[in-house]
């Protein structure tokens, strides 16, 4: 691979002379910098020293044409600088140095003499504003109203900025000046495929192309070599982008990336290992060589898989999925079991050619939730080693060509292989589990509150609101409506407690706060309430987790509030009840969490035939 990476200065991306050329390749996203990241730009070459270093620009070169891989958003934001302050040195207009620098601007701007060609070529829709927006340093006034449009608005946020920083010409003089020292690493490679390696491995300060955006360019390129019309395969694309969007308006690149590879290892992995994004780009360009050779049009594949894959990873936006299959979906998703997505992809993808049941998928999801909440609370075996083992699974699969029950069986015995005994899964669950994933614990409890006390205190006029989030006072931050609720609190403990525990000895208080503070038996689930965490159990005299109550409508929301999993902090074989439990400590905690070994075994059983039958 060859690269030749060199230090640019603004003054020579954007020449006054020569006809270098900026093209901003059909894969790329639009223009979409955030005022934020404009701001940081501006904040930098103004408090940064001369020569300050703004980044890399990936680029594939032809003469003087540059194909621009990587950093189109820096250097269309550059751009809107120069046409901000072309604009704003109107003003200065018996000034000499304003009107020389508005002349060197418009040639900056454009690579031909006679301002016709400009040095950036947006893609369409952005082009045609720019273009637009360009008649400003040519002393025209503009054609079209891009009032709602983010390239406009991002432009104007530019010019306003611009004009409140800098009010007199030496100031904005000084800025141009200091721009024009910017230096980029401009880096040259031959071909599409070495950027992407390039880029992945640079520290990127913008929005860096990711293995989506190649591929884009590359289905294009192969479909178009195949008879495809470029706008169809466009719109195909955007549907592929819209399924992986989610409802949001842009396409999320983790989820898409995420499918991508997961489409390589459910259908297209023959070698046995799992697909690596550094890996992905080449691969698929062999795959679409292939495919459209042979007339098989592979974006209409992936616009069909990438269904599933959204039905697998959100299954709540599909309409199609059963209650069922949505229930066990969702359980599953919350289990960080990303490792079975592929296994899952191939099932559900190919059903009818499996001979596959709805019923088979059912027993098949609840045979991963069962063996995931096991894996995640014994922390074996490694992530890595599991997804191995499943797409070992597919392979052995279409050898064989297995259907039906014997598939079901399959999976059950990888699983079995895979999975720890019941002995070492209940000294795991004798020793503290939280802090080794807060995520399962959550689980855990939440599965233990529906399906065995059947969440006594929600009803139609209440629904059960145990998975929802809500934001915070300040609008910024999401947070679970229902905390992990530690009886014995977590962090410094306060005089209670150390008296509750220690008589007082806060030596002591701690060494029983680190041994029990994270079992299962000294876990419950509350309403969020930063303020009830470091209260005492019990108290006549200040507000206490037993009796807490909602300041508003004086309803319990501490540990009287109803939930199944509270009934087991009283001791009922002793004859307490919540009403008389005055105190928490060590014997309780371990007297519950026997409670909980005993039902979250019979909740998760070893994966067996016999148990999915």
């Amino acid at each position: 691979m060859r690269i030749e990476p060199a230090k640019k200065k603004v003054s020579e991306l954007f020449p006054i002379q020569g006809a270098i050329r900026y093209d901003i390749p059909c894969f790329q996203r639009p223009y979409s910098w955030s005022e934020e990241q404009i701001c940081q730009l501006l904040e930098d070459v103004c408090t940064e020293d001369s020569g300050y270093y703004a980044g890399n620009i990936l680029v594939i070169c032809d003469g003087d044409d540059f194909s621009v891989i990587d950093g189109q958003q820096r250097l269309t934001t550059i751009s809107l600088f120069l046409l901000a302050l072309s604009d704003l040195f109107r003003q200065y207009s018996d000034v000499e140095l304003a009107i020389e620098n508005k002349g060197f601007i418009k040639r900056q701007l454009f690579s031909d003499g006679m301002y016709t060609c400009p040095r950036i070529n947006l893609l369409e829709k952005d082009a045609e504003i720019y273009s637009d927006l360009l008649r400003i340093s040519l002393g025209e006034e503009l054609k079209g109203k891009w009032g709602n449009r983010r390239l406009y608005q991002r432009f104007q946020y530019v010019r306003n900025t611009l004009s409140e920083e800098f009010q007199s010409f030496s100031s904005m003089n000084d800025f141009y000046q200091k721009l024009m020292e910017v230096t980029l690493l401009r880096i040259d490679v031959p071909d599409v495929t070495d950027a992407f390696m390039v880029f992945s491995s640079l520290n990127s300060k913008g929005q860096p192309l990711t293995l989506v955006d190649l591929l884009k360019g590359e289905f294009i390129g192969k479909a178009a070599s195949a008879g495809h019309a470029e706008k169809v395969v466009l719109d195909n694309w955007n549907e592929l982008s819209a399924i992986l969007s989610f409802g949001e308006d842009e396409l999320s690149e983790r989820f898409a990336t995420q499918f991508l590879l997961n489409n390589l290892d459910a259908f297209e992995n023959e070698a046995g290992n799992s697909a690596t994004k550094s890996k992905a780009l080449s691969r698929y360009q062999s795959i679409l060589n292939e495919k459209y050779a042979a007339g098989v049009d592979y974006l209409d594949v992936l616009v069909r898989r990438s269904k599933v894959f959204a039905r697998i990873v959100r299954p709540d936006l599909c309409e199609e999925v059963d209650p069922e299959e949505l229930s066990s979906l969702e359980r599953l998703g919350k289990l960080e079991s990303t490792q079975a997505i592929p296994l899952l992809m191939f099932f559900i993808q190919e059903m009818s050619e499996l001979g596959l049941e709805q019923e088979h998928i059912y027993q098949i999801l609840n045979a991963l939730i069962d063996f995931y909440v096991r894996r995640n609370i014994v922390l074996t075996p490694k992530s890595s080693n599991i997804r191995a083992k499943f797409l070992a699974l597919i392979r052995q699969i279409r050898k064989e060509g297995a259907r039906g029950r014997e598939i079901v069986d399959g999976v059950i015995n990888v699983l079995e292989e895979l999975s720890v005994s019941d002995e070492q899964f209940k000294a795991a669950l004798n020793q503290p589990v939280y802090d080794k994933n807060a995520a399962t614990a959550r689980f855990v409890l939440i599965d233990i509150e529906r399906r065995l006390g059947g969440s006594p205190i929600f009803d139609k006029a209440h629904p059960d609101t145990l998975d929802e989030y809500i934001t915070s006072r300040k609008g910024k931050k999401k947070h679970p409506r229902w905390s992990i609720e530690h009886i014995l609190p977590e962090g410094n403990l306060p005089e209670c407690w150390v008296n509750d525990l220690a008589d007082g000895d806060a030596a002591q208080a701690k060494k029983t706060q680190d041994e029990y503070v994270h079992l299962f038996g000294n876990l419950t689930l509350t309403p969020y309430n930063p303020e009830l965490s470091q209260k005492p159990f019990y108290s006549e005299e200040a507000a206490n987790k037993r009796d807490y109550k909602d300041k508003q409508n004086g309803k319990y929301v501490g540990l009287r509030i109803g939930l199944y999993l509270n009934e087991s902090i009283p001791d009922g074989g002793a004859g307490e009840t919540i009403d008389s439990k005055r105190q928490w400590g060590p014997r309780d905690i371990r007297r519950r969490n026997d409670w909980f070994v005993e039902t979250i075994l019979k909740l998760y059983p070893l994966p067996s035939k016999g148990a999915q039958n």
